[in-house]
């Protein structure tokens, strides 16, 4: 070791050395290249010649700088030693692994055209797993994230094995984005002789018949079932190409599962009314493009009548199933379909036991109650801006999914929680943990009820104890008709609640279906949701009948796997294929004089500050001073409720 030099300098310099005769070694079997295209041939240089150890040392330092984040040095030095190396056939693998070194710093600096360009050459260069498999994976990635998904498309059907690589579905999710002129010249370069170009073909086959381009329409989906295609592409094949009318429209035949015998056989009578009104309002409410046939069938009340029923249905040729109630029952019937992309759609199933491919419950718990309180947070501090929030939470009645989402939300968004006690709704009352809330000072407090009888319990005594002067914030339960009509105003006036469903409010789409449902059975509904929730899940399936305009199972499950918002008796649906739930858009109310109304922000505020400048409803009368006796506080007390 030389005098004054340390380990560390001599390592360097050593891998100095080896990386400058790699990079001769190179430039020497270049020229050699270049000599004998112009000549005789010469012995060839060995691949003894070319220093693959010095080049892999080049190529860590080019990964170090990926890895530390000296991504312009890394990109740099991945092109410039893939050009080095790309045509000498021993460093071919390196080359490769520079390109995408290279690829990969560019995407990092947020330039993804370049970086698309680099992963595009490697491809075209057909390396070896695994760079090919994450190259094509990265490529992708990019093309879609830039809204160049037929150029992703092409990268999928190009590449050996590409389909595997991405998955079906993601080539189908992204052959779904793409109009009939992107589909064309892509069905063009791609015959379907495979079952990813047939993916193509059968989304190109479905946008002609839309565009009422039949004969065409026909002609590709002969050309899908002489090849290999999968299930849900031979399926869509096979009727149009069998098709003797324009599609587009003929008959749909829509199966039911209810429990038309049995315990639950009225449950099963009002789910059935609930599903003929929505078919009648398809009928009656503009020119219907097919002549909807339901067919009903009876499980007795029992789950284990299910997969027999299933295959029943699918036995006569039905585009989708509407049930059955129970969770259970939903999931077998899900696993017992031959067709998985037959859509399954229950009104209300409560749990998702296991999500699977085109199933959907309108009435899952955790979802209904976790996405309404997660709004509420988000209004309360964007709209309210007031941060020091509470929560007051009854044991035991399946509230601790909306307790979670909503003190989640509030703490991850700049909240303050001050204060989170919990009681028990068997008891009569519930002084200790409302006045623990008080203590806490809070200006919002969140009291979710499971029931009408959960809000009579605690509403009142939110008021006795201590929270008159901060505002509540209500599940969907306090909107409850059954709970308003028998609370005194103090207790309900200036309550905020989050709502998947309005049925109070005149004029929304409860109310009309009320006022249908009445007329057309002659008897009284009152705040039964069954049948809505039975008629927005029919609403579902022909949304998407109309939507993909082809009556076939496959077709209806893509329509509501791009998660289509549909205005429903029971809120605004949008489908979530990753969970097999439905969502609904939450809705803010507040409660004034028993009737709701939209929550405005000025009022509340200017609400909460009167209540607070009064003096305490419960001081005694003679400790009050006069002056706040004058006859202009009489709207301020009438705002409280006191009467």
């Amino acid at each position: 070791m030389r005098q004054g030099s340390s380990p560390f300098q001599e390592r360097r310099s050593a891998a100095r050395r080896r990386l400058a005769l790699g990079c001769s070694a190179v430039l020497v079997a270049v020229a050699g290249c270049a000599l004998m295209a112009g000549n005789p041939p010469i012995e060839a240089a060995t691949p003894s010649t070319v220093d693959t150890e010095g080049a892999s040392a080049a190529l860590r330092v080019a990964e170090s700088d990926f890895e530390q984040g000296r991504f312009a040095a890394a990109a740099a030095r991945g092109d410039s030693l893939n050009a080095a190396w790309r045509d000498t056939e021993p460093l071919r693998a390196l080359a490769d692994r520079a390109l995408s070194v290279a690829g990969r710093a560019l995407e990092a600096q947020g330039l993804p055209g370049a970086a698309a360009d680099r992963y595009g050459r490697l491809l075209a260069r057909a390396p070896a797993d695994p760079v090919r498999t994450a190259t094509l994976e990265r490529l992708v990635r990019v093309l879609s994230d830039t809204g160049r998904e037929p150029e992703a498309v092409a990268a999928i059907l190009a590449a050996p094995g590409g389909m595997e690589t991405v998955g079906a579905e993601n080539l189908r999710r992204l052959a779904a984005a793409l109009t009939v002129r992107e589909l064309r010249p892509l069905a063009e370069n791609f015959p379907p002789e495979t079952a990813a170009a047939a993916i193509v073909h059968a989304q190109l086959v479905r946008l002609l018949i839309v565009e009422q381009e039949g004969d065409e329409a026909r002609r590709l989906a002969a050309r899908i079932l002489d090849g290999q295609p999968a299930e849900p592409e031979r399926v869509t094949a096979e009727l149009i190409a069998g098709a003797e009318t324009d599609l587009g429209s003929g008959s749909a035949r829509i199966g039911a599962i209810l429990p038309l015998t049995g315990d639950l056989a009225e449950v099963g009578q009002v789910l059935r009314e609930g599903i003929e009104l929505a078919v009648e309002r398809y009928r009656g409410e503009g020119p219907a493009d097919f002549e909807v046939e339901l067919i009903f069938v009876d499980d007795a009340s029992d789950p284990e009548n299910t997969a027999g029923l299933v295959r029943a249905l699918e036995g006569r040729d039905v585009i989708a199933i509407v049930g059955p109630l129970r969770s259970e029952s939903f999931a077998a019937a899900s696993r017992a379909r031959r067709n998985p992309r037959l859509p399954i759609i229950s009104p209300t199933a409560t749990d998702v036991l296991r999500p699977a491919s085109a199933t959907y419950t309108l009435y899952d718990a955790d979802t209904r109650v976790s996405d309404v309180a997660e709004e509420l947070a988000r209004w309360t501090l964007e709209e309210l801006r007031l941060r020091r929030v509470a929560v007051l939470e009854p044991n035991g009645v399946g509230l601790g999914g909306a307790v979670n989402a909503f003190t989640r939300t509030i703490q991850e968004n700049g909240g303050l929680l001050v204060g989170h006690e919990r009681y028990d709704p068997g008891l009569t009352t519930f002084q200790g943990p409302i006045e623990a809330v008080a203590a806490s000072e809070p200006d919002i407090v969140f009291a979710p009820a499971a029931s009408a009888s959960g809000v009579l319990g605690v509403a009142p005594q939110l008021f006795y104890y201590g929270l008159y002067n901060v505002i509540v914030l209500g599940s969907e339960a306090w909107a409850d008709p059954a709970a308003l009509r028998r609370l005194e105003r103090f207790a309900t006036d200036h309550r905020v609640i989050g709502l998947a469903t309005d049925r109070i409010s005149p004029g929304t789409p409860w109310r009309r279906f009320v006022a249908d449902y009445e007329r057309r059975y002659r008897k009284t509904l009152r705040d039964n949701i069954m049948p809505a929730l039975a008629h927005d899940a029919t609403l579902l399936v022909l949304s998407a009948l109309d939507g993909a305009q082809l009556p076939i199972p496959a077709a209806l499950a893509a329509y509501l796997e791009s998660g289509p918002e549909v205005e429903g008796v029971t809120g605004r649906l949008r489908p979530e294929a990753g969970r097999s739930v439905v969502r609904r858009s939450t809705e803010i109310r507040m409660l004034v004089d028993g009737s709701l109304v939209e929550a405005d922000r000025e009022e509340l505020l200017t609400w909460l500050a009167e209540v607070r400048a009064a003096p305490s409803p419960f001081a005694p009368r003679d400790s009050v001073r006069v002056d706040t006796l004058r006859a202009d506080t009489r709207p301020r007390v009438r705002t409280m409720g006191i009467r």
